[in-house]
């Protein structure tokens, strides 16, 4: 890209004369009325607000749904029209427009019936499919193939006229690049792109940018014919899509760490008001910054774990009052469409939540996107990952939501909508055009546009001018008239700014300091808005503070010194920390003037300034650390001291270290503070002499601040171990066990025994609390556990002796300890395992068993032989020393689709005495015949034929050294001709035993009474097929099964699980490496640098393989999860199974 933008588009609307107007009026005027289908819904007495959601049970609607009483749910569109939808839109001209892989379609009701009958291809692209679409006019701006793109329909025929334009290049297709696209307010093009998006600064070509050097995923912003571009915020992971609040503000719905639950640093999915010239927090994988601090942007909402998708703001009459100028917010994972009521408080917004749709039965809801249509329907696409694709119509059809209250019919011409809506109105006058424009609904839609667009231009500058200032007016009417002179009149005359900046009315106040930033030039500003940064209200402040990010050079600032220190001292964070980051900005002479006067402001000003300061002054700063502590030894509010502590992080340069472990992220400082040693062992001592405060969340971060400066202090050392208590938060727990670890201080005997039984203790207080971990816990708390064992190396001595050791997450400390202590471990094994007849096996653990000499642990591995979960782990232990007593075990243990397993039952057999029995060689023989072309098949394929050669002294022409693609058919067919003929019996019955194909295992489905399912009963299914092991949590290879059954469908989860191949998702593709030493590895990548991976294959087992040893490295087309895990299942299995799945829905 270069940094440059090509210029290409035009300002254009699609409805240009007053008859094309008359007929989109008719058509938002009824309510799309000739649509609705007479029904009657009625709300059940006895249903209270808090137990609202029902489903519509009448023909023609969504009964996998539930929506709140009073509106109805109906399928617009199936997946034979909407297929696997990305993302939808509403064109100009009002119809649902959705797009996937390769297509957008037009959706089209032939029949007025109210659901889509037919699909109309408006573009055979892109191929990728597009996240993000736009209509301005007839020409579609989407997302996709890798650039911004244009398709034309000069000819208005509804087809895309040819291949698309290109113009700005970035990363599309992935699940966390470019997303969406919507023009805002000012009528510049606005884009969110996730972390892989590769959104840098080249894409901050405007002087103007809020941020210059974007980090992870960013909402940035396009001039309106392309030629420059902004970031106005960053830090997000993965934010799909945003909304325009009617006060202008950004909203934004970001992803959580799913890998990290359970870690200190992990943070849920959020609901963010994006600030301009924030950062969301999103740092490294290993860290992430918490809502409370002072620099982190406003968080509406947290949803705990998700998949965020789509988000809209509900700007339009036809759902009741409470819904308008709220939030909806869509998680794919959970299969729910969530509703946030915000209400204005101090200087942002406050959140009232609820759950507005959900999935109900077998059905599978996987929610994209969501978009308002004319007649103030929500739309809400469904799809992705092989979920069912379609498109439903949610619409209010009662006055009343009053529980026990019946709801009066809905039939043609009686629609609510229809009786509301009477917007445009007459628009034959100045006046009546003026109103239209001020009225419209989702006003920033391509359809709302389409309207007041033109009515805007034919009633002119000087009437909105009038209607800005016209207090008789309602407050959003005048708010939308600053904003249509912003975008299409270039801006106030000075005479109403004047009017306007000294409005009674807050919301005006505000969105004229937005106004002025949008539109005016750099020499004017200052001077207009000083009186807004100013402004008592802390709404208006935040506001005026954003307008003035991204200033060219140093810009005439003075007149801002005596507002901006007002505002610093602010007792709301949001607009004191909007102030704080346009200090960097300020020319010295005024930031000179603003220091004195902020020191007259209090603490709070104090602070803040000096967090600008640090902006002005990157590297270490002590000036930090006298402001912080001198704001610790005074008596102020819990919540300024916090602000403190992170003003002294932000002074060593805030945190995350590329010298660091990851587990180390959070806590490490980004400079390297060696040199500073000196001046800081003063801060060390003090700050030290202050933990603990008592205060939870203030000594939570005062650890981390000491841990950044790596003590040598075993009082320290010893306070902070005392936060860890038999009643202490695991996840508390591991936050303080990382911090005493960046403490050098020599460990006594008292340290140790603190350090053990923390560690030790982890698992059975996530267990009693029911909480779930993910595959980033056992790598991070190695590498924690390492670095604990480098400080004290007696630490594993005292661990294996606790009482509790033994338990399966306790495996991990197997890798630091001693091998004379083996034996001793062991034991603490065996003990648990005699003292709890439920002992939970695992993998880990048979292996640690398989490092015993002893007879009765051998014997011990074996007794877990019936356990499929554990099953190919005692294959792998046992093979590593085979005996003949074990030889049937290794005969069952060719039938598994592992080739891990398989190779080593294979090598077992090979070092067992040859056999002539028929069991065996019939085995061998349909394993030869089982194995593919595949090059990670290849050694097993040579192992069998070594076996059978040595068996039964026979050849056959297999040529041991053959291409892997060589399937050397007739020597199988020789093997198997043989095989019949010597052991006639055995071929017989080993042949039969087949593995049912699909079409049986679905017919089995097809005859299941799934009400008979019980939850418990399919837990121990889901167990004892193995599944545990990859869905389990713990060191899962496997995707979290949490809200499976909500956004899949019955058939499409069964189809997954029988064949696992179908739709793999990238994060679940095995890998194979072939090594220097001719050895094949298959698994998942879970770590990668440089100089090496990490690979973990399907029986839990992790290797580290270097990059010089590495020859062949490919993905594979194929999931881990193995075929014919519903081998023999009956139809109460498969019931059982589903309700258990069923009951993972919960979050």
């Amino acid at each position: 890209m270069a940094g440059e933008y090509l210029v290409a588009v035009e300002s254009k609307v699609f409805l240009k004369d007053e008859t094309d107007l008359a007929m989109f009026k008719g058509l938002y005027a009824a309510g799309w009325r000739k649509r609705v289908r007479p029904i009657l819904f009625v709300v059940v007495a006895g249903f209270s607000s808090l137990d609202s959601h029902v489903p519509a049970a009448d023909a023609g609607f969504a009964e996998e749904v539930s929506v709140p009483p009073g509106f109805v749910a109906q399928l617009f569109a199936d997946d034979e029209l909407a297929h696997d939808v990305f993302s939808m839109t509403i064109d100009a001209a009002g119809n649902v427009v959705v797009a996937g892989s390769g297509y957008v379609k037009t959706l089209i009701d032939t029949d007025g019936d109210g659901t889509a009958d037919t699909a109309k291809t408006f573009a055979d692209g892109p191929e990728s499919g597009s996240q993000g679409m736009f209509f301005l006019g007839r020409d579609l701006l989407c997302t996709g193939d890798g650039a911004l793109l244009r398709y034309k329909d000069a000819n208005g025929d509804g087809r895309a006229d040819g291949p698309p334009d290109r113009f700005l290049e970035f990363n599309t297709g992935g699940e966390h690049d470019v997303h969406s696209i919507q023009r805002g307010p000012d009528g510049w093009w606005y884009l969110n792109a996730g972390n892989y998006a590769g959104i840098t600064e080249k894409y901050a070509t405007e002087a103007t940018s809020p941020i210059k050097h974007p980090l992870a995923g960013v909402i940035f912003r396009l001039k309106p014919d392309l030629t420059g571009g902004e970031i106005v915020a960053h830090g997000f992971r993965n934010a799909y899509d945003f909304a325009f609040h009617s006060q202008g503000d950004i909203f934004t719905f970001d992803s959580d760490g799913e890998r990290d639950i359970s870690l200190p640093w992990y943070r849920p999915t959020r609901v963010f008001l994006a600030a301009p010239g924030s950062h969301a927090g999103w740092v490294t994988r290993s860290w992430k910054r918490p809502d409370y601090f002072i620099d982190m942007p406003p968080v509406m909402a947290e949803f705990g774990r998700g998949s965020p998708t789509g988000v809209v703001s509900y700007r339009h009459n036809q759902f009741p009052e409470k819904y308008r100028d709220s939030l909806f917010a869509l998680d794919w994972t959970y299969g729910r469409v969530l509703n946030l009521q915000l209400k204005k408080d101090g200087a942002a917004f406050k959140a009232t939540t609820e759950e507005f749709m959900t999935g109900v039965g077998q059905f599978g809801f996987a929610p994209t996107d969501a978009a308002v249509g004319p007649d103030g329907s929500l739309y809400v696409s469904i799809g992705g990952r092989g979920t069912r694709g379609g498109v439903y119509r949610i619409r209010h059809v009662s006055d009343s939501s009053q529980p026990g209250k019946e709801t009066r019919s809905v039939s043609e011409g009686s629609n609510p909508a229809s009786q509301s809506l009477l917007w445009p109105g007459n628009t034959t006058t100045t006046e009546g055009k003026v109103t239209a424009c001020l009225d419209a609904p989702q006003p920033l839609s391509s359809w709302s546009r389409a309207i007041w667009e033109p009515l805007s231009t034919a009633a002119g500058r000087d009437a909105f001018e009038r209607a800005a200032t016209d207090q008789q007016r309602d407050t959003v009417q005048r708010v939308r008239a600053i904003e249509i002179l912003a975008e299409r009149f270039g801006g106030q005359t000075a005479s109403t700014l004047t009017s306007l900046i000294e409005d009674q009315t807050p919301e005006v106040r505000a969105r004229t300091a937005w106004a002025i930033g949008r539109t005016k030039s750099a020499d004017e500003i200052p001077q207009l808005i000083a009186p807004l940064v100013a402004d008592n209200d802390p709404f208006v402040g935040r506001i005026a503070c954003e307008a003035l990010l991204g200033q060219p050079g140093e810009f005439n600032s003075a007149p801002l010194a005596a507002a901006l220190a007002k505002r610093l001292g602010s007792p709301t964070k949001f607009d004191r920390i909007a102030a704080a980051r346009l200090i960097p900005q300020l020319s010295k002479e005024t930031f000179r003037m603003l220091a004195v006067q902020a020191a007259k402001q209090g603490w709070s000003a104090g602070l803040s300034n000096a967090i600008g300061f640090l902006g002005r002054k990157p590297g270490f700063s002590d000036y930090a650390f006298e402001i912080g502590l001198r704001v610790l030894d005074r008596d102020l509010p819990a919540e300024l001291k916090l602000e403190a502590v992170r003003l002294m992080q932000l002074g060593l340069g805030d945190l995350t270290s590329p010298k660091n472990v990851a587990v180390f992220d959070g806590y490490a400082p980004a400079l390297d503070i060696s040199e500073f040693d000196r001046e800081l062992d003063p801060y060390r001592i003090r700050l030290a002499e202050l933990f603990p405060t008592g205060n939870e969340r203030l000594d939570y971060e005062l650890a981390r601040l000491l841990a950044m400066l790596q003590p040598y202090n075993a009082a320290l050392l010893t306070s902070v171990l005392a936060k860890i208590t038999d009643d202490s938060h695991p996840t508390d727990d591991l936050h303080y066990l990382i911090a005493s670890a960046r403490n050098s201080a020599s460990r006594d005997s008292d340290h140790r025994t603190a350090v053990a039984r923390a560690l030790v203790m982890l698992e059975p207080k996530l267990q009693s609390r029911k909480l779930n971990i993910d595959t980033n816990w056992e790598p991070r708390l190695k590498e924690l556990y390492h670095a604990l064992v480098e400080l004290d190396p007696l630490l594993p001595d005292v661990l294996i002796e606790q009482p509790e050791f033994g338990r399966p997450d306790h495996v991990l400390y197997m890798s630091e300890l001693p091998g004379e202590l083996l034996d001793a471990a062991i034991a603490g094994f065996s003990r648990q395992v005699e003292a709890d007849s439920e002992y939970p096996w695992t993998n880990d653990v048979l292996f640690v068993f398989g490092e015993s000499k002893k007879p009765e642990h051998r014997q011990l591995i074996r007794d877990q032989f019936p356990d499929f979960a554990v099953r190919n782990a005692v294959l792998m232990v046992l093979a590593s020393k085979p005996e003949e007593i074990d030889r049937a075990k290794f005969i069952e243990g060719l039938e598994t689709p592992q080739v891990e397993v398989l190779e080593a039952c294979l090598q077992a057999l090979g070092q067992l005495t040859p056999s002539n029995e028929g069991f065996e060689n019939v085995a061998l023989v349909r394993c030869l015949r089982r194995l593919g072309t595949e090059e990670n098949e290849a050694p097993a394929r040579r192992l069998v034929v070594e076996v059978l050669r040595r068996n039964s002294n026979r050849e056959f022409g297999f040529v041991l050294t053959a291409p892997p693609t060589d399937p050397q058919t007739a020597a199988v067919n020789a093997w198997t001709d043989w095989a019949i003929e010597d052991f006639p019996d055995e071929s017989t019955a080993l042949t039969s035993n087949a593995a049912p194909d699909a079409a049986a295992i679905f017919d089995t489905l097809s005859k299941t009474d799934w009400s008979t399912g019980d939850a418990s009963r399919g837990q121990k299914f889901f167990s004892a097929r193995s599944c545990i092991q990859c869905h389990g949590g713990r060191q899962s290879l496997g995707p979290d099964l949490a809200g499976v059954a909500k956004r899949f469908s019955r058939d499409d989860l069964f189809t997954a699980i029988i064949n696992p191949n179908r739709d793999v998702s990238s994060r679940y593709q095995a890998t194979m490496v072939v090594t220097s030493e001719g050895k094949v590895y298959t698994g998942l990548v879970i770590y990668h640098s440089v100089d090496g991976m990490i690979l973990r294959n399907a029986t839990n087992q992790t290797f580290r393989l270097e990059t010089s040893d590495i020859e062949v490295q490919r993905k594979l087309p194929q999931s881990l999860m193995p075929p014919g895990l519903l081998k023999e299942a009956t139809s109460e299995d498969l019931a059982d199974l589903n309700a258990y799945l069923q009951s993972l829905g919960g979050n």
